[in-house]
């Protein structure tokens, strides 16, 4: 009798805890969050689709050497939200907490436990350390804001646009030496921006890739690119000193792909 009741204490206190963790989610913060590896964010616990409401930036150099620290900064902002979590993940660097209640978890960085906000925005910095060899990175994020109240009603989260981060070497020639998994049309850097900015994307096979500029109204205004390129890495730099200030955009047309992305000139 005693043993079964042993035994129905035991299932009754894995069930709370069960509950428990249903009920408020993982307040030490998940890997795996960021678009690097899931298409899910933080939906499992945190609502089925990302908010453009919660804006997620991640900011720090575009260009660093290789084997040397950097200190980056993500940035979340929501309006009402009085706390965050947060999952930071890239391809080929080392990244290391630094901001007080985050640690690096599985190579990439979680919170310890919910982190406050002040005014519905909370800044994290860290330090990335780039590989030893050159060529294209990319940093993801996911940021989620919370009501800080233990339960998972009102949370929203959202991504980062992806980061692409160059390594260069300290001496040398600097070739691409990195090869492209998949066609990918990245953020870009610095954005907004005056008067240049770097696109970047890549081919994971030999591709015709045209690269164009366009305004708000559709119309082209520049051709960066149009050219059979073999499979790789590669970055363009656009100058806008002749243009007004305002919002564009760039489209990348290579093989079957197509992708768009959103740049703002600010003078």
């Amino acid at each position: 009798m005693n043993s079964a009741k042993a035994i129905s204490t035991a299932v009754l206190f894995i069930l709370i805890i069960f509950i428990s963790a249903t009920i408020y989610g993982d307040p030490g913060g998940r890997t795996g969050r960021t678009r690097k590896t899931s298409n899910s964010g933080c939906g499992s616990c945190h609502g089925s689709s990302a908010t453009t409401g919660v804006s997620v930036t991640i900011n720090g150099p575009d260009t660093v050497t290789a084997g040397q620290t950097n200190q980056f900064s993500m940035i979340i902002t929501r309006s009402g939200k009085t706390g965050a979590g947060i999952d930071i993940a890239t391809r080929r660097g080392t990244l290391a907490a630094v901001t007080s209640g985050t640690r690096v978890s599985n190579g990439e960085i979680v919170q310890n436990d919910n982190l406050p906000m002040s005014g519905g925005t909370i800044t994290i910095l860290f330090n990335y350390i780039a590989p030893a060899t050159q060529g294209l990175d990319t940093i993801w994020s996911t940021g989620l804001a919370t009501n800080s109240n233990g339960g998972q009603s009102g949370d929203e989260w959202n991504w980062s646009a992806n980061r692409p981060v160059y390594v260069k070497l300290a001496t040398g020639v600097n070739e691409p030496v990195e090869n492209a998994r998949e066609f990918e049309l990245n953020q870009n850097f610095p954005n907004p921006f005056n008067p240049s900015t770097v696109i970047s994307f890549s081919l994971p096979e030999r591709s015709h890739a045209v690269l164009r500029i366009y305004d708000t109204g559709g119309k082209l205004v520049t051709e960066l690119l149009n050219e059979e390129r073999y499979e790789g890495n590669y970055s363009v730099t656009f100058s806008a000193e002749a243009l007004p200030s305002g919002v564009y955009y760039y489209t990348l047309s290579a093989g079957k792909y197509s992708g768009t992305g959103k740049m703002i000139l600010t003078k």
